[in-house]
């Protein structure tokens, strides 16, 4: 059986910015021979809208109509987009219920937070050469392996990744399993400091009440000695 052939990456185009209308939030890049549309929405910058003559970064892409456009545009003058306090305060929020859930662990503090960090770093440099690979017309780094990294813990360096190198952030289906990642790693902070109490809901219901016993001995990481101790020293 014939394998068909990979799909070649998307590159990344250069131009300049030749005509912009501020009131209605679009422009023109000048690439090459030809003019192509740049929305106000696919621009990351420094400010909020690009300077006639300011050169961007961009990934050949299509409207609605089938017409070309630039999509993912990135001004050379910095990224603006994202990195700021309401992203970092939103950030912190979401690692506020996963930081004390972790301290309920049966393991050592510092070591949760070198692999937090570490995953986290390790998945913030997985974008950026995978961003670095759509500008060289390179192999692109499988949307799949980005997520396990994500779901692996890795999700606020993710986080932080596609606001600062404005990378992935625009795909609608890409970002909605994103999220859902982030809602899976809340859930389960949130339900670890009820002793998974939801977690053994959800798995009687789904494998039947035959198991339900095994499932109110397991003690889910949080031993009964920790509750009642003075109850098994009577014993």
């Amino acid at each position: 059986m014939r394998r068909r052939p990979r799909a070649m990456p998307k590159p990344d185009w250069r131009a300049k910015v030749v005509e912009w209308n501020t009131e209605k939030g679009y422009g023109w890049l000048q690439w090459a021979d030809k003019q192509v549309f740049l929305h106000r929405r696919e621009y990351s910058g420094p400010n909020r809208t690009p300077e006639v003559g300011e050169e961007v970064h961009f990934i050949l892409g299509k409207d609605a109509q089938g017409r070309h456009c630039a999509k993912n545009a990135v001004s050379d003058l910095g990224r603006g987009y994202g990195t700021g306090f309401l992203s970092l305060l939103l950030l912190c929020a979401m690692l506020g219920l996963p930081a004390i859930a972790v301290q309920r662990l049966p393991i050592e503090l510092w070591k949760t937070t070198a692999y937090a960090l570490t995953i986290s770093l390790i998945t913030y440099a997985a974008y950026a050469s995978d961003k670095r690979r759509a500008r060289t017309r390179a192999w692109r780094i499988p949307e799949a392996h980005l997520h396990v990294l994500e779901l692996l813990g890795g999700w606020p360096g993710a986080w932080l990744a596609q606001r600062h190198l404005r990378h992935k952030c625009s795909k609608g289906s890409y970002q909605f399993i994103f999220l859902l990642i982030i809602l899976i790693h809340q859930f389960a902070a949130y339900d670890s400091l009820q002793n998974w109490r939801l977690s053994r809901a959800l798995i009687k219901h789904v494998a039947g009440t035959s198991i339900s016993t095994h499932i109110n001995d397991f003690s889910w990481g949080l031993t009964e000695t920790r509750k009642h101790p003075q109850m098994h020293r009577n014993e």
